[in-house]
């Protein structure tokens, strides 16, 4: 408390004069309580401003201020976990809410309930996530058919739903396979499943060594569609089973063909072979055909009494094994195609020169193991045949 300074007409009157407290200003203007019993008397002499407010007759106390009760802080981890769960941060929000609780239980703080709700929000994403996943998965494993199983809609497929005959699209080209979009063959597509087999043996053979049997497995089953005039437009994959599918007893391989051509395709791929064209080791001797086309390995036979070029005159099939590699079966080739030219032509005239097929590796371990000799006509077409009657 202070004191005001004595009067100027004060003569040695030190008597102290009791001042109101300050806040007792701010006392509610209907407290009716009365005076205060240990308040001294007013002494007389010149007021003063602090006697001013309430009026010397109003009551000269204050009521004592409210007890208050200091509460324990909000965690903010609980809050920021709350935050975090209601946005969708579940792993965040998760790591957060355990935080919480377990300072929050440390310090005394408020906020279990804030970290309760954070982990209830992330259990509800979690449980739309997994809900949205198995539907996504439930779509992406089966595509819709009718009664006969082919493909009557546009449906977003794993390759492994894909069943043969089935036409798609959406094989990007860098030979690796995601979701393909199935569809009917008789819209646009570029690619169309042509082939199923499974692989042998009892262990994983190894990613390369998998590829490889599939790859040589594959060739022979869809062998039919070199023949396709499409046939040097399409391009080949193979879906294997991975390491961890093959422990679990999966050994299906699809073989599927990309079409890379001009356009695109509208029909299956069986519609579009050429009964006239043939693989290279499926000719026989005295067929004719004309230029060779370096872009297709089978040719179109025709009648050796029209336009062409060229005439086999001998095959012959090479011993079974290993592939003996590229300069062997070459040797072999010219050696017992140089015989067969003799003996075919013998005195009469020969062919400008002569030439032959040979399987590379890929073919001699998809089963060929064919050399097709055949004469050449450089300059000009012929209209009869090569060989002698």
């Amino acid at each position: 408390m202070t004191t005001p300074p004595p009067s100027r007409d004060d003569r040695g009157d030190h008597t102290p004069r009791p001042v109101q407290p300050a806040w007792a200003a701010w006392a509610p203007p209907g407290d009716a309580g009365g005076p205060d019993p240990v308040a001294a008397p007013p002494v007389p002499g010149p007021p003063d401003v602090f006697s001013r407010w309430p009026p010397p007759d109003a009551p000269r106390h204050a009521p004592a201020p409210p007890s208050t009760t200091v509460l324990p802080r909000t965690n903010r981890l609980a809050v920021v976990s709350l935050v975090t769960g209601i946005f969708g941060l579940v792993p965040v929000a998760v790591l957060l809410c355990v935080a919480a609780l377990v300072q929050a239980g440390r310090r005394g703080e408020r906020g279990r309930g804030l970290a309760v709700g954070g982990l209830a929000a992330s259990a509800v994403w979690s449980l739309v996530a997994v809900l949205a996943v198995a539907g996504i998965v439930g779509t992406l494993v089966t595509a819709e058919r009718d009664a006969s199983g082919r493909v009557i809609d546009k449906d977003k497929v794993l390759p492994a739903a894909l069943r043969v005959g089935d036409c798609f699209t959406g094989i990007r080209g860098d030979y690796t396979i995601g979701p393909l979009t199935a569809l009917p063959c008789a819209e646009p597509h570029d690619g169309e499943v042509v082939a199923q087999l499974r692989l042998p043996g009892k262990a994983y053979p190894g990613d390369e060594k998998t590829l490889e049997q599939a790859t040589n497995a594959c060739f022979r089953k869809a062998f039919r569609l070199q023949r396709s005039r499409h046939a040097k437009f399409l391009e080949p994959y193979a879906v294997t089973p991975t390491r961890a599918s093959w422990r679990s007893g999966d050994r299906r391989v699809l073989c599927l063909l990309r079409y890379t051509g001009p356009g695109t395709l509208a029909a299956p791929l069986a519609t579009t072979v050429d009964p006239d064209q043939r693989y290279w080791s499926e000719m026989t001797r005295g067929d004719c055909f004309g230029k060779w086309d370096p872009t297709s390995l089978a040719q179109r036979v025709v009648a050796c009494t029209t336009p062409y070029w060229n005439q086999v005159y001998g095959v012959f099939t090479l011993e079974a094994g290993p592939y003996p590699g590229t300069e062997t079966i070459e040797r072999k080739g010219q050696v017992r195609c140089e015989r067969l030219l003799q003996k075919a032509f013998g005195r009469h005239p020969y062919p400008d020169q002569y030439s032959y097929f040979y399987p590379e590796k890929h073919e001699w371990d998809g089963g060929i193991r064919t050399v097709v000799c055949f004469g050449v006509s450089e300059d000009r077409p012929l209209k009869k045949p090569m060989l002698p009657s």
